[in-house]
């Protein structure tokens, strides 16, 4: 399968590079003065937590909260956009110039990531305890994410997605400096009603991390994951919803 348009992610930390533009296949995604993805982990076992710093408030719901803290080394912009995630497993390879059937991380089991949204609560990306789950890694500058989550509502809205199937939401990859700033307010503009992770931010190693552990390298990325917590598929860029059903039904076990 050949990816749709999708957006590239940083890999500095202070260069001011070109936004994504709505005719990119592909664009640097750097914010200035922003944390931005990097290469994934290379830990076999790595897990990952954020820099150490000040305890976060209990979770409040979605069970056992992360075993992660908010480094207070973060610029103040983005206080309440990213929250503490903990990263169970080792990370997946970034999926580069593949294509979905030649994804090096399929059949690999995929890392448990615990978060929380913004408001405080718990959300995870486990399914091998949750059941089969789409994790769907957003950016709230990127327009092809913006034209993706419309799509992804109106499947939700016609009921079309398969029964059991979690969808959980990962804003990353924020810029204050960026269009839709801040993200907790993009989300809800965007009527996005599934769980939604805040990643956190590695500030000694200048990645966010859950995008990190799920070798995202560009946007949207969307990881589909079975009950026996292994990837089944990922895929880049944008989708009409009848080829985004597609994907997930021809990867999912029935």
């Amino acid at each position: 399968m050949r990816s749709r348009p999708a957006c590239l992610a940083g890999v500095m930390l202070v260069l001011a590079l070109a936004g994504c533009g709505d005719d990119d296949d592909a664009a640097p995604a750097t914010t200035a003065g922003a944390p931005v993805v990097t290469s994934p982990s290379t830990n076999p076992e790595s897990v990952s937590t954020g820099a150490p710093g000040t305890t976060t408030s209990p979770s409040t719901g979605g069970g056992e909260g992360p075993n992660a803290t908010v480094s207070p080394e973060l610029p103040e912009a983005f206080v309440g956009e990213v929250g503490p995630v903990e990263v169970r497993g080792v990370s997946l390879p970034e999926l580069g110039d593949n294509d979905t059937d030649s994804d090096p991380a399929r059949g690999m089991a995929a890392p448990v990531v615990i978060g929380q949204d913004f408001d405080g609560n718990t959300v995870r990306i486990d399914a091998a305890a949750d059941g089969p789950t789409l994790a769907v890694f957003l950016a709230h500058w990127c327009p092809h994410c913006n034209r993706e989550v419309p799509r992804i509502n109106e499947l939700r809205d016609e009921g079309a997605f398969p029964p059991g199937l979690n969808i959980v939401g990962v804003s990353t990859g924020i810029g204050p400096d960026r269009p839709n700033w801040p993200p907790s307010q993009w989300f809800e503009d965007m009527d996005w009603t599934y769980p939604v992770i805040a990643d956190g931010v590695d500030m000694q190693r200048k990645t966010f991390i859950a995008a990190d552990a799920y070798g995202l390298d560009r946007f949207p990325l969307m990881v589909l994951i079975g009950d026996d917590g292994k990837v089944l598929a990922r895929w880049v860029g944008e989708h009409e919803p009848e080829e985004l059903i597609r994907l997930i039904e021809e990867n999912l076990p029935q």
